[in-house]
């Protein structure tokens, strides 16, 4: 998916074999969920046919067209292709539509997010708790370290104390332009930089990236859908 991860986990087994089977599955949700490999599900999806898709990938666009409408579009997985429109995707029982030629899939926004949340599920299915996951921009944190309360993130100008939260940092203050409204096409030239809090990392990522292309005044809106997520800082 076109980015770095880390993983760190308080373990007495050296080296850990849920930490590799945790490696293992970004790897996987990486074949499935990047539009950099030519062959990843969402690159060999055709216009105008139905598929039936994995349930990775059909978890990532429900939630994502919940998102789509509840932000008027603001976050909208469509924006790669020559045809722009979260409208144009239609879902079915496990099932993917793409209603127009020319539509393609960007799942950059969220599926970091939805990789941390994976491989955290799988660190604790094999008893490992205290952990961190970082995808970039997305930190997921289970159980703090041995004899400490939490984890300390930092996020710009402020840091908080977490345990079983998720936050992702979204912004384009050093890259103005970098960003793409998708209601409008145009670039998101405002320098800002923002971080989400929220129970689970998807949520986060996806709402940090909506939060960037929404005016100040509709972000809380938006936040009040998602239980326990908050806007850190902007």
């Amino acid at each position: 998916m076109g980015t770095l991860i880390r993983i760190t986990v308080y373990s007495k087994n050296e080296p850990n074999p849920a930490l590799l089977a945790a490696k293992r599955r970004f790897e996987e949700l990486d074949e499935r969920l990047s539009h950099y490999k030519p062959n990843s599900e969402i690159n060999q999806l055709q216009p105008g046919r139905t598929t039936r898709v994995s349930p990775d990938l059909f978890a990532i666009l429900t939630f994502a067209q919940r998102l789509s409408l509840l932000s008027e579009g603001a976050f909208d997985i469509t924006v790669r292709g020559r045809t722009v429109g979260y409208q144009n995707l239609a879902l079915g029982n496990q099932t993917l539509t793409l209603l127009q030629d020319g539509i393609q899939l960007d799942l950059g926004g969220i599926a970091k997010g939805y990789a941390n949340d994976q491989a955290s599920k799988l660190l604790i299915s094999k008893g490992i708790k205290r952990h961190l996951i970082a995808a970039s921009g997305d930190i997921l944190v289970h159980d703090p370290p041995p004899n400490e309360a939490s984890w300390v993130i930092g996020m710009q100008d402020t840091e908080r104390r977490l345990v079983r939260r998720a936050v992702s940092t979204s912004g384009n203050t050093y890259q103005p332009g970098h960003i793409l409204n998708p209601r409008t096409g145009d670039k998101v030239m405002t320098q800002q930089t923002l971080s989400i809090l929220a129970g689970n990392s998807m949520t986060a990522d996806a709402l940090a990236t909506a939060c960037l292309v929404l005016p100040p005044n509709k972000r809380s809106q938006l936040l009040s859908h998602y239980a326990g997520a908050e806007l850190v800082s902007a």
